[in-house]
Formats: C-alpha cells, sequence, structure tokens
C-alpha cells in the first residue's frame, strides 16, 4: 500500500515538474503517451510482483518483459520528441 502512495507522489511530482518547465514543449498526444506507459509500468511492476510471489519467476520476467518494453519504447518516443523540441534551430546560410 505504501509502494503505491509513493509511486502516484512520484508521478504527481513529475508531470508537475514537465508542466511547470518553460523549455519542455509537449503535445497532447506526448501526455497520452505517457499516461499509456505509465500504466504499462504499472502493469509490468504488478505483474512482477504477484508471479514472484507465487513462485513463478519464469512468468514473472515475461510478464516484466511484455508489459516493461512497450513502456520503456513510449517513454523514450516522448523523450526523444521533447529533446529535439529543445534544440535550437540552425538556419544554413546559402554562399
Amino acid at each position: 500500500m505504501l509502494f503505491w502512495l509513493i509511486l502516484g507522489c512520484l508521478l504527481g511530482a513529475g508531470a508537475l515538474f514537465l508542466q511547470s518547465r518553460s523549455d519542455i514543449k509537449l503535445a497532447w498526444f506526448d501526455w497520452l503517451l505517457l499516461a499509456l506507459a505509465v500504466v504499462f509500468y504499472v502493469l509490468a511492476i504488478s505483474n512482477y510482483s504477484d508471479s514472484m510471489s507465487e513462485l513463478e519467476p519464469r512468468a514473472a520476467l515475461f510478464l516484466l518483459a511484455s508489459f516493461g518494453l512497450p513502456g520503456i519504447i513510449l517513454t523514450v518516443i516522448v523523450a526523444i520528441r521533447a529533446w529535439r523540441n529543445r534544440q535550437p534551430v540552425v538556419a544554413e546560410v546559402a554562399s
């Protein structure tokens, strides 16, 4: 129970940090992708811990990979988009 409370506080703090930074611009679908990634992370953690408590380590690792990897991929997509939006635009000079 304490884990889920701490996780919720960390997610809220992360969302407030992203929202308050003026140099990080996220589109509406970036927020949607981040929310979907969080759902994948929560599913991965929950299934992993429950499978390990039932003494099924092979199933636990399979579920961790099958839910964790899509979450990582979605997070990396949003991080790359945010990083590319922060880069200054270099104008080419025609000689």
